[in-house]
């Protein structure tokens, strides 16, 4: 049976003065006052409010259709097949202002998508608009300064439109490592160099000793010779080392630096929250990093080996940076400071413009490449290592040994490759 009949007593009009309605405003007013932007209010709610008499729905829609001309509401579907009304801000109403059919209807998408952006094709399936219609659009939403395109660094060959005035998501802009949708290369290996050295900073034990030779070797320390050389015999060898080529004694160094690594439990290893302190009080970028964008840096770093990530519990005020563990993340490097100078230097010296300079470089990068095999080179056992030295009467570029060890590689490599 059909639901009976109700015929409704007429409601007298709500007042109208010109392009206002007061009572659109009275519920505007009431919206935004109890509620934030964004939320969606049912109808039993605005009738609800004590704004609308005698809560006379008829009275009640053309206040409301009157706010969603004016673009202060916008029409929501609701859970159970029911109608809503968004409350929108002032400053956002604007923009919908003297906007055709098809203009609200792209630019609803476009400011539904908020930071992440939308592309022009999802647009297209949303709205059902031909193609030459929307371009019509996005020339017109783009003259009046509402939309702007950007390039998402996950897909770089689509068109994707954002509102002018927000910023893009670190999702589509890939964050602050990226720069107009590519990887700021120079960028990254100039905070990761400074970082890398901040970090070795922290993570050894320096040590002093008067005399260099007592001093103990540490792990990153390079093998030197002896004062007194390799072999007894060498004595004379010995003193054409210590003096300068003109017969003058070379003064001895006071004192020798040494890295020692830290005792098991060393609290002392830098945070992310120190790390990311240390990059902004260098000011080597006009632009602060955020911590968010260090910490990806020093996640990067770990994978290549270049820092080593350790945990440890909170201490004092501290708040642990992993909920689940209740732990903080601290780092360290591998490589002391003096090493990660000469890593500098080295690659400084393949850039030289002088050969005999360049080629020492190189080779002293084969040599550290090597690794556990560094027994056989031929500096290991050399009667005149300590007057080995660039520009000396003995050096890496004229070395006789070393043609001989290479030749020597060379033919193992050949036999490992054929199977021998």
């Amino acid at each position: 049976m059909a639901p009976p009949k109700i015929n409704a007593s007429p409601a007298p009009s709500p007042p109208v003065r010109g392009n206002r309605n007061r009572l659109a405003e009275a519920l505007y007013d009431w919206c935004r006052n109890n509620h934030d932007y964004g939320y969606v209010f049912s109808q039993d709610e605005l009738l609800d409010a004590g704004i609308v008499p005698d809560r006379d729905i008829h009275t009640m829609l053309p206040a409301v259709q009157h706010l969603v001309q004016k673009s202060l509401f916008r029409i929501h579907d609701r859970l159970g097949n029911t109608i809503g009304w968004e409350l929108i801000e002032p400053e956002k109403a604007k923009n919908y202002s003297d906007l055709t059919r098809d203009e609200r209807i792209v630019l609803d998408q476009i400011d539904g998508a908020g930071t992440s952006g939308i592309w022009t094709k999802t647009i297209k399936l949303r709205t059902s608009l031909p193609s030459n219609s929307l371009e019509r659009v996005y020339k017109k939403l783009e003259a009046k300064g509402l939309i702007r395109s950007i390039k998402h660094v996950k897909h770089p060959g689509r068109k994707i439109y954002i509102l002018a005035g927000l910023e893009p998501s670190d999702e589509a802009t890939g964050g602050s490592w990226y720069s107009e949708g590519q990887l700021d290369v120079g960028l990254v290996d100039t905070i990761s160099r400074v970082v890398e050295h901040y970090v070795s900073t922290k993570s050894w034990d320096v040590v002093e000793h008067d005399d260099p030779d007592d001093a103990p070797l540490s792990p990153t320390l390079k093998r030197k010779a002896p004062s007194s050389g390799f072999e007894d015999r060498s004595d004379e060898r010995a003193k054409t080392a210590k003096n300068t080529p003109d017969g003058r004694h070379k003064a001895k160094a006071s004192k020798q630096t040494t890295y020692h690594p830290f005792e098991a439990g060393y609290r002392g290893y830098p945070t992310v929250r120190e790390i990311t302190h240390y990059v902004a009080e260098t000011k080597v970028t006009p632009t602060v990093m955020p911590q968010n964008a260090i910490s990806q840096l020093l996640e990067v770093m770990v994978y290549d080996d270049r820092l080593f990530k350790m945990h440890r519990s909170p201490s004092g005020d501290e708040f642990p940076d992993n909920p689940s563990t209740e732990t903080i993340t601290t780092f360290r490097t591998f490589k002391t400071p003096r090493a990660l100078k000469e890593e500098r230097m080295r690659e400084k010296n393949k850039a030289s413009t002088d050969d005999g300079v360049r080629k020492a470089a190189y080779r002293q990068q084969e040599l550290e490449d090597i690794g556990n095999g560094g027994s056989s080179v031929p500096c290991m056992r050399c009667p005149v290592f300590d007057i080995c030295g660039d520009g000396g009467p003995v050096n890496v570029v004229t070395c006789p040994y070393f043609d001989e060890w290479y030749h020597n590689i060379g033919e193992v490599q050949k036999e490992e490759g054929s199977g021998r």
